[in-house]
């Protein structure tokens, strides 16, 4: 049985939804996951089955093959992490797995626990697979969803087994960091660092990164500290080998850093430093970086990980997919301008809007343009994704992520609906109040007996008055029950009654609406830039936009011209008749000149200067005037002399972009009405027949 990792992406929501797929892929070793599973079994995992796995109690886990997966950090309380993996059968028979956790392998805990019973009982309750069994026909997937809860704050880790029924089996250690509130944590996952090889003596080498992340909701500053560096060049006779170009930084929170270091080696072999990168206010984490210096004819790319452009596997919410998840640009010219194509199709059933965050980290912002950075899509629609590489003034290598939002727009009206309802409640309870009073209640005992008293004529002044007392009781003297209740407005006259239980539910309702969860597609962008004078390949190909040079040029000040002495002069002629003596005696040359004429035009020729030769108009001299007096001269033979447009050199210059751009927008058209079934290229070509001429069309 033959089981492989093929795709990785992460769920929405987590933390692992900003990061790149090749930061996700190293987190899980899927490339020694799949190592591990291409090998070829011992005879001893050949002979156990999944139901048959047992281990000795003193060691727990006997299988040499070991992986880490990674979930990376996230403060405390936080959505856990899910990613999902898929899991493909390349074999010729069907293959059944299955994931051990340590309760399935009848382990004691304080066995593979060591000392930390309580920890690595949490631990069990923290880490999830689903499914952990299953069987893949061959040519299948199947989908796993690793998921980590972060419950409790630290480092959680547990070992489970892998095991393909008469198969491989692999260890993999789960592991888990969860930072407190308001903490910075450097996320390492890897100790060391591999970079791409160098011709020794190269006069340019490329500049090369280290990307530095922060886990935590704090920002992160860092120091690299270069005593080892300072070593290696004192070994090697004060020839710089490697040097960080940038040792201090800051990382915002969940960001990365691009820490630059430039490699130059001077023999061909493999050079290894331990470099230590202090954390302001916290731990120094030592990363030991390896470099391998090539002859010229080995200068090619070293392929690391093998990671797959294409998406295996298209998750429930996913709102869009792209065409390739990863451009190469190659090898390109310093000041060239690289285009390349992707598509994005909208695979929901409603229209989205799609957004492209290409500041991921300040080096891509610079690099790195998009067209278009925005835009929305219909259900089943795709549209055209021109991503660019900008000319670069130094040789690199680049590995950058770009990541496109997507929103879908019948939530986000949602929202704003809900949003705008959330607003009017809070400003109609800024300008509201409630009134309260007694409520009157009646009495048990009410005397009416001077209710119908009157008064008659036969009562005197001396006849004894009734007690004095009201006839009914008043509202002042009833006793105080349950308050009444009054909802006000400045706008109104008059209050309106409410009831308390209404008010409270009402107050219960004013929290602000949830916002979108907006999905995240990611864009893996790499090349090497090389310096345009070592560039082997053919700069024909390439756009260069004199322009920037040109400008450059003639801003630089020319210093002021010096008197050359003697020796110089001497030195200047010899090397000057030299070369011309050796272009004419060198028999290549001749035949260039030769050929010249016959050479076709490059497919960019506008970068070239072509001046238009203009007339000059001939001035005559004040001082050989003729005797011929000026009134002599009839008023038609006069002629002014008009200047003519003075020729300028940066007009192609000038023209050239826009040339470009006009070239390159056609193309696009065309591929975007291709796209759209607007246009078929492969079609056969049409004769469009005119209508006969009328018998009474008469020729003028």
């Amino acid at each position: 049985p033959q089981l492989s990792f093929i795709d990785i992406r992460s769920v929405v929501p987590g933390i692992l939804c900003n990061a790149s797929k090749k930061r996700i892929w190293d987190l899980f070793s899927l490339d020694l996951l799949n190592k591990h599973l291409g090998e070829t079994p011992d005879p001893a995992e050949l002979r156990q089955l999944m139901e048959t796995r047992s281990n000795d109690r003193l060691k727990p886990f006997s299988t040499k093959a070991l992986a880490v997966v990674d979930f990376g950090s996230n403060t405390v309380g936080k959505d856990p992490s899910k990613v999902v993996v898929v899991m493909k059968n390349t074999g010729k028979v069907a293959s059944s797995f299955r994931f051990l956790f340590p309760p399935d392998l009848c382990l004691d805990m304080a066995t593979w626990a060591e000392d930390q019973v309580e920890d690595a009982s949490r631990a069990q309750e923290s880490f999830d697979i689903k499914p952990r069994e299953g069987t893949i026909k061959p040519g299948e997937t199947l989908s796993l969803v690793f998921s980590y809860r972060h419950e409790c704050e630290g480092l959680e880790e547990l070992p489970i087994l892998l095991k393909l029924s008469r198969g491989r089996e692999v260890m993999l250690q789960l592991r888990g960091v969860t930072v407190s509130p308001g903490v910075a944590y450097p996320q390492i996952a890897h100790n060391n660092h591999t970079l791409q090889p160098v011709v020794i003596g190269s006069d340019c080498p490329p500049i090369q990164y280290y990307e530095l992340y922060n886990g935590g909701d704090s920002p992160m500053g860092y120091e690299v500290l270069d005593e080892a560096l300072s070593q290696l060049t004192e070994e090697n006779y004060g020839c710089v080998i490697m040097k960080c170009l940038q040792p201090t930084g800051r990382v915002q929170p969940h960001s990365i850093a691009q820490i630059p270091f430039l490699f130059s080696p001077l023999e061909a072999k493999t050079y290894a430093v331990e470099v230590p990168i202090l954390i302001v206010g916290g731990k120094t984490h030592n990363i030991t970086i390896f470099g391998e210096g090539v002859t010229p004819g080995q200068q090619n790319l070293k392929k690391g990980s093998v990671i797959p452009d294409k998406q295996a596997l298209l998750l429930d919410n996913q709102l869009a997919v792209l065409s390739n998840e990863a451009i190469d640009f190659g090898v390109v010219p310093t000041f060239s301008v690289s285009k390349k194509i992707v598509f994005i199709t909208n695979t929901s059933r409603e229209h989205i809007t799609f957004r492209w965050n290409i500041n991921t980290t300040p080096l891509s912002g610079e690099v790195i343009s998009v067209s278009p950075s925005s835009g929305t899509l219909a259900p089943g629609s795709s549209t055209m994704i021109q991503v660019s590489l900008l000319p670069s003034s130094y040789p690199a290598i680049f590995d950058l992520d770009v990541i496109c939002e997507l929103t879908d727009n019948s939530k986000e009206a949602e929202y704003v609906e809900a949003m705008a309802r959330y607003e009017h409640d809070l400003e109609e309870k800024r300008i509201t109040f409630t009134l309260t009073e007694p409520k009157p209640s009646s009495p048990k005992h009410i005397d009416k007996s001077m209710d119908n008293w009157v008064a008659s004529e036969s009562l005197n002044k001396y006849h004894t008055l009734p007690p004095i007392r009201a006839l009914a009781p008043s509202p002042l003297d009833r006793p105080l029950t349950s308050p009444r209740e009054y909802y006000c407005t400045k706008s109104g006259k008059h209050g309106t009654r409410r009831a308390g239980k209404k008010n409270a539910a009402e107050k219960k309702e004013l929290e602000p609406p949830q916002p979108t969860q907006p999905f995240y597609i990611h864009l893996r962008v790499t090349g090497q830039v090389s310096d345009i004078k070592l560039f082997s390949g053919d700069l024909g190909s390439f756009d260069v936009p004199t322009a920037g040079i040109l400008q450059n040029d003639t801003e630089v000040k020319t210093d002021v011209p010096r008197t050359a002495t003697s020796d110089e002069v001497n030195v200047i002629s010899n090397v000057l008749s030299f070369v011309l003596k050796s272009l004419l005696d060198d028999v290549d040359v001749h035949t260039a000149i030769k050929n010249l004429s016959k050479e076709p035009i490059p497919y960019f020729a506008q970068i070239t200067r072509t001046e238009t030769p203009y007339l000059a108009t001939i001035e005559e001299d004040p001082t050989q005037e003729d005797n011929v007096d000026e009134k002599d001269v009839p008023p038609s033979e006069e002629k002014t002399a008009e200047p003519q447009p003075a020729s300028s050199s940066s007009t192609d210059v000038k023209l050239a972009p826009l040339i470009t751009e006009v070239l390159g927008e056609t193309l696009a058209n065309i591929i975007q009405e291709t796209v759209q079934k607007e246009l078929v290229l492969t079609a056969r070509s049409r004769t469009i027949a005119l209508p006969p001429r009328s018998p009474h069309h008469v020729n003028i």
